[in-house]
């Protein structure tokens, strides 16, 4: 028996027309993604201009302003904190900044922008344990630590100055200067590295019990 059936000519063309309907609203919607990522990019970019023109205040707005576009974006937010410390305003990047490493504990950036806010407020305890944390992570990326060396021990400089250091800290605030010679013998500062450890050295307590305070 012939068929005689004959193909739904109405439900094929329904059919390509959901089909093309659903391809159109993936691309556009794919295009109104891309147009947004460039306007944040664009965004960022017209705050690191402004940050390196000393216009702090305005590269915040730009950040804030890319941040609309990329709520979940962390770097934004470690960029809008560090224009917020920039402005003085230590306590509210703090925030920021717990915010961004909440979210992303891989950026060495943020440990070390927040270790600088802490040293801002006199916490430098606190920016010691950041830099630390920007060491290991830098490290294993084979990055330059040097400058993250010198920074943990002129912390712990200061605390000796001020408060003074258990015996334990004296030794790690030792330990770190020494990896900058290690790391650049030749530089300009070792001669001056030496020398203090030097001092300390003679001053300090030989059997040293609670804190030791170097004086001038």
């Amino acid at each position: 028996m012939k068929d005689t059936t004959k193909p739904c000519l109405i439900g094929m063309v329904f059919v390509f027309n959901t089909t093309m309907r659903y391809k159109l609203l993936i691309f556009f919607l794919f295009i109104s993604f891309l147009s947004k990522a460039q306007e944040g990019l664009n965004l960022v970019s017209l705050g690191n201009e402004s940050m390196n023109f000393g216009n702090y205040r305005k590269a915040q707005e730009y950040y804030q302003a890319a941040l609309s576009t990329d709520k979940y974006n962390w770097n934004i937010y470690t960029l809008l904190a560090f224009s917020i410390h920039k402005q003085k305003r230590f306590k509210e990047a703090d925030s920021l900044y717990r915010i961004s490493l909440s979210n992303d504990t891989n950026n060495s950036k943020t440990y070390w922008y927040k270790a600088m806010n802490h040293i801002a407020l006199k916490q430098d305890s606190i920016a010691i344990v950041l830099y630390k944390k920007f060491i290991d992570i830098e490290k294993f990326r084979e990055h330059s630590v040097t400058q993250a060396y010198r920074s943990v021990g002129q912390c712990y400089e200061r605390m000796l100055r001020r408060d003074g250091l258990y015996a334990w800290q004296i030794d790690d605030m030792i330990y770190h200067y020494d990896q900058i010679e290690k790391l650049d013998p030749s530089g300009v500062e070792v001669p001056l590295i030496r020398n203090f450890i030097e001092l300390v050295n003679s001053k300090r307590p030989a059997n040293q019990v609670g804190k030791w305070k170097m004086e001038p």
